[in-house]
C-alpha cells in the first residue's frame, strides 16, 4: 500500500509541474492575413490596395500583328508587329471630390529582332473631380472611325502637357482647357501656351460633338465635329470633320490640312461585327481618298481575330507625284 500511494503521489506532483510550466509558454499566433477586397464603386476590375482605402484597376492588350504593303507598281512588302499596352487606373474618394491616377505604358516593335523597342509612358495624367492635367493623346483630334483598324501609318495622334476642366451632367459634357504643345492644333517652332474648348452630348441612340483649338505661336485655328448614330441594335454610323491650318497632324507636309470621313460597323453574330469606310484629307501637297474594310471576330470575350484591309488612292497636288498604298492587316489580341 505504501509503495501504490508513493507511486500516485509521484504521477500528481509530475502532472502539476507540467501543468504549470505549460500556463507560463507564450504561444505564438499567426499574425491576420488581410485579403484583397474588390471595389465596385468604379466599376469592374478595381480592387483596394492592401492598407489603403485606394482603389486600382490593372489591365491592358497584347496585339500580334501581321501585314502586307503594296505600294503602287512596286513589290509588295510584309512584317510582322507587336503591341503591348498596360494601363494603371487608382482612385479614391477625398473632400474634393475622386482623385483618379492615370497611367498607360506602351511598347511596340518589328520582327527586327530588337526585344526593347519603343517602351514609354504614353499617358500619364491626374483627376480631381473635372479637372485633369497631364500628358496625353490631343483633346482636339477627332478622327478615326469604328471597327477599322485606322491607327499606324493609318492616322497619326499627337500627345501634348496640358491642363483642362470638363462640366458634365445629363448627358453633356463642357471641357476647356490649355496645352503646352503646339503639336495639338499647328507646327509652329515655337512652344505656345494652346487654348481648346470641346463639347460632347451622349444620347440614347446618338453621339455627337464640336471642338475648337487655337495655336497661339502660329495665330491660327483648327476645328471639328462628329457624330455617331445608332439607329438599330448592333449597327453604328459615324461622321467627323476636320479643319486645320498649317498643320502635319495627318502626316502631310505643311500647309493647311482638312478631312473627313463616314463608316459603318453592323454586327452580323453576336461575335462578328463588320465594319466599312471612306475618308478623305487634303493638304497644299496632296489629296488622299481612303477606303477601309474591317471585321472582327471575338472568339473569346478577351480574344479579338480582326482582319482589315485599306486602300489610298493619292492625288498629287502642286506637281508631287505620290504612289497609291494598299495595306492588309491581321490582328490576334488578347486584352485583360
Amino acid at each position: 500500500m505504501k509503495l501504490k500511494s508513493l507511486l500516485m503521489g509521484s504521477a500528481a506532483a509530475l502532472i502539476t509541474v507540467s501543468a504549470a510550466q505549460a500556463a507560463d509558454a507564450v504561444v505564438a499566433e499567426p499574425e491576420p492575413i488581410e485579403s484583397v477586397r474588390v471595389c465596385d464603386m468604379y466599376g469592374a476590375g478595381f480592387f483596394y490596395i492592401p492598407g489603403t482605402e485606394k482603389c486600382l484597376a490593372i489591365s491592358g492588350e497584347l496585339r500580334i500583328q501581321y501585314e502586307g504593303t503594296t505600294n503602287g507598281d512596286e513589290a509588295s512588302s510584309g512584317d510582322g508587329y507587336w503591341h503591348v499596352r498596360v494601363n494603371l487606373d487608382a482612385r479614391e474618394e477625398t473632400d474634393w471630390g475622386t482623385l483618379r491616377t492615370y497611367l498607360r505604358l506602351e511598347g511596340d516593335g518589328d520582327n527586327d529582332g530588337d526585344a526593347r523597342d519603343n517602351w514609354g509612358a504614353l499617358d500619364a495624367y491626374i483627376e480631381l473631380s473635372g479637372l485633369s492635367t497631364g500628358y496625353r493623346t490631343s483633346r482636339v483630334e477627332l478622327t478615326g472611325l469604328p471597327g477599322l483598324m485606322h491607327d499606324g501609318s493609318y492616322f497619326g495622334g499627337g500627345h501634348t502637357m496640358y491642363m483642362d476642366y470638363t462640366f458634365a451632367a445629363n448627358g453633356l459634357s463642357v471641357m476647356g482647357g490649355v496645352s503646352l504643345d503646339n503639336e495639338t492644333v499647328g507646327t509652329g517652332d515655337d512652344e505656345s501656351l494652346d487654348g481648346y474648348i470641346r463639347a460632347d452630348y451622349a444620347g440614347s441612340m446618338f453621339n455627337i460633338g464640336a471642338v475648337y483649338g487655337h495655336d497661339t505661336s502660329e495665330s491660327e485655328g483648327a476645328w471639328g465635329i462628329y457624330a455617331n448614330v445608332a439607329p438599330v441594335e448592333g449597327m453604328s454610323i459615324q461622321g467627323y470633320y476636320n479643319s486645320q491650318e498649317d498643320s502635319t497632324q495627318w502626316g502631310d507636309a505643311g500647309g493647311d490640312t482638312q478631312a473627313w470621313g463616314v463608316g459603318a460597323s453592323y454586327k452580323i453574330m453576336d461575335n462578328v461585327k463588320i465594319a466599312g469606310g471612306f475618308y478623305n484629307r487634303e493638304s497644299d501637297t496632296t489629296e488622299v481618298d481612303g477606303y477601309s474594310l474591317g471585321l472582327d471576330w471575338n472568339v473569346e470575350p478577351n480574344l479579338v481575330v480582326r482582319l482589315g484591309w485599306n486602300y489610298e488612292e493619292k492625288d498629287p497636288v502642286g506637281g508631287l507625284d505620290r504612289d497609291d498604298v494598299t495595306d492588309y492587316r491581321v490582328r490576334i489580341q488578347s486584352n485583360f
